[in-house]
């Protein structure tokens, strides 16, 4: 890996690179586009979804974890994962896997088919992590897999949850989030106004179709004394 754009550039040799952020679902869905959906971008990651599980208005333990264990834990896997060396399946979790495999690989329908097209890669490797968590394993046993398809599994819960309705339009989701702040709904020229007053009409109007297409806004029309006026509003989701 090298970034050689810079005045001194610079070079890693056998990097592991890994990539841990934060998103809410509606940013997902806004920044994400049928492109990296589609093309094994995001499938890449391990989508997981989480909630507050506590009100801390004064901030929690400054450190949790003293007293825990766990930095002395993590220690001594990572020196026992330096020297552990290849990895394999014992029996049990081979026959295990041969058995998984087909659900893992199988081709899934639509949207959610494209965010777990990777299943089978990533529950490998969780299983790979569970096992050099083990106490000193050097094998990969069943309990591990099933450990490793339980997480590959909410993630891909996850994934759908957060982007089974997604439109892939950056511009559809601008609109689907100005809609979900405005209770009583937008005009299609308070819409315009949102997003700039020189947005071609004929790509506005393919938003809104996208939106409208995915059951998550529709439009009334209401008589004026002029032309009928369009209100849009955001559409409830499916319980």
């Amino acid at each position: 890996m090298a970034l050689l754009t810079r005045t001194a550039p610079t070079r890693a040799t056998s990097a592991h690179i890994s990539i841990i952020g934060h998103i809410t679902d509606t940013e997902l869905r806004r920044h994400t586009t049928t492109v990296e959906i589609a093309n094994g971008f995001l499938n890449g990651f391990l989508l997981l979804a989480v909630r507050r599980v506590r009100l801390l208005p004064e901030g929690g333990d400054p450190d949790p974890l003293k007293g825990s264990g766990l930095a002395r834990y993590l220690a001594g896997v990572l020196k026992h994962a330096k020297t552990a060396g290849q990895l394999t399946l014992n029996a049990d979790a081979r026959e295990l896997w041969w058995q998984l495999y087909p659900r893992l690989t199988a081709p899934g329908d639509g949207l959610t088919g494209n965010l777990t097209a990777r299943a089978e890669a990533h529950t490998i490797r969780l299983a790979l992590l569970y096992a050099l968590h083990d106490d000193g394993q050097r094998q990969i046993g069943p309990q591990h897999l099933h450990a490793a398809l339980a997480l590959s599994d909410y993630a891909a819960r996850s994934a759908a949850w957060a982007l089974d309705q997604a439109t892939g339009d950056p511009l559809a989701e601008q609109i689907h989030a100005a809609l979900a702040r405005s209770p009583d709904g937008l005009t299609r020229t308070q819409i315009r106004d949102l997003c700039q007053r020189n947005l071609p009409a004929q790509r506005l109007e393919q938003a809104l179709h996208t939106l409208a297409a995915a059951g998550r806004a529709q439009r009334q029309r209401t008589l004026t004394a002029g032309r009928p006026a369009e209100l849009w509003t955001t559409t409830r989701p499916s319980s």
